[in-house]
């Protein structure tokens, strides 16, 4: 069976197309795919990288001389469910990345030929073109196909235009997004600013109220693992009150969109972090400069502060006020003021 795929691959024109497709779901892995329209039935390799064959049909992509915008059909086989099974835990696929590249025959991996040599040339991945769209929703499923509808990133829905607002008083950053903000120290305060432990910046509209009043030290509080992160929830664990968990988003680049930090407050605690908000409170900035303070003033290292993405910064490898300011994403200069 595998000759005859061979001989097809090895028949067919160098200059035969080759549609391949990824799927990006977030921050939880791709899929790769090929639709085997030149009856090739087993998987592809280009870029390094196998594409397995599914069936799979991409449709609409051509650009309108009218100026809109192509709003492409992907269509995927659904033997047995398969696809079915994955919309339930993907969200619908719902602003999940596609990217369909086109390129030739002739520019595969040498692992895909005999004797893994290529006998129309060398390979070469970056010899294609990539069309790069985001499922806007799911128009049909059935027993046989599911469809989605495709839009680019500027049709998205809940996308913004400019991406990044104005504001005055208010950081435009997500928490903890290695965009911007770049926040990678230990859980602060909830998004009122009540602080965990009674360390670190208290100055004002800081509140005086505290989650830990004296069970811990700054150095007990919160550790992180051996690389340095938060574990992830896992619901077969039971959790005690100072426990830690991160909770990964399925929304978006896990660089603007990072895990969400939980701490437990409760005992015996086994609830989702995001559906007990009794048991567990949201490691969160409320996006003023005193939130950025209770982060990166230089008093907010004693409360596990003062880290950021990519350190070293500064001389002593933490990023501080005094020496590198503060990260805050809102413009204080726009704001309105009496003109004397």
């Amino acid at each position: 069976m595998k000759q005859k795929y061979l001989k097809n691959l090895l028949s067919a024109d160098p200059t035969t197309p080759i549609v391949l497709f990824q799927i990006e779901m977030y921050n939880q892995g791709k899929y790769f795919f090929h639709a085997g329209e030149n009856g090739y039935r087993n998987a592809l390799v280009f870029g390094g990288a196998p594409y397995d064959h599914y069936p799979i049909i991409g449709e609409g992509f051509d650009i309108q001389g009218d100026g809109r915008l192509p709003r492409p059909k992907m269509i995927l086989s659904n033997h047995q469910g398969n696809v079915s099974l994955r919309l339930k835990y993907f969200d619908d696929f719902t602003s999940a990345k596609v990217t369909r590249i086109k390129t030739m025959l002739k520019y595969l991996d040498e692992v895909n030929f005999p004797n893994q040599i290529n006998p129309y040339g060398e390979s070469d991945s970056e010899s294609f073109t990539k069309d790069v769209y985001f499922v806007n929703q799911k128009v049909k499923e059935t027993d046989e196909i599911v469809e989605f509808e495709l839009v680019s990133a500027l049709e998205i829905e809940n996308a913004k235009i400019p991406c990044r607002s104005v504001y005055s008083n208010t950081c435009s950053w997500n928490y903890r997004s290695k965009e911007g903000c770049g926040y990678s120290g230990k859980p602060i305060a909830d998004k009122k600013g009540k602080r965990f432990i009674p360390k670190g910046y208290s100055g004002p509209h800081v509140a005086e109220e505290v989650y830990f009043e004296d069970q811990y030290s700054s150095t007990q509080f919160a550790p992180t693992n051996a690389n340095d992160v938060y574990e992830e929830w896992d619901s077969t664990k039971t959790y005690s009150s100072g426990d830690v968990v991160s909770v990964t988003t399925l929304n978006g680049d896990s660089a603007l969109n990072p895990p969400t930090i939980y701490v437990c407050i409760g005992n015996n605690v086994e609830s989702y972090p995001s559906k007990d908000r009794t048991n567990w409170i949201e490691d969160a900035c409320d996006k003023s400069i005193c939130g950025c303070r209770l982060r990166f003033s230089d008093a907010a290292e004693e409360a596990g502060g003062c880290k950021r993405f990519d350190s070293p910064y500064g001389s002593d490898g933490k990023y501080s006020e005094s020496e590198e300011g503060l990260p805050f994403g809102g413009f204080p200069g726009v704001d309105p003021y009496e003109f004397k």
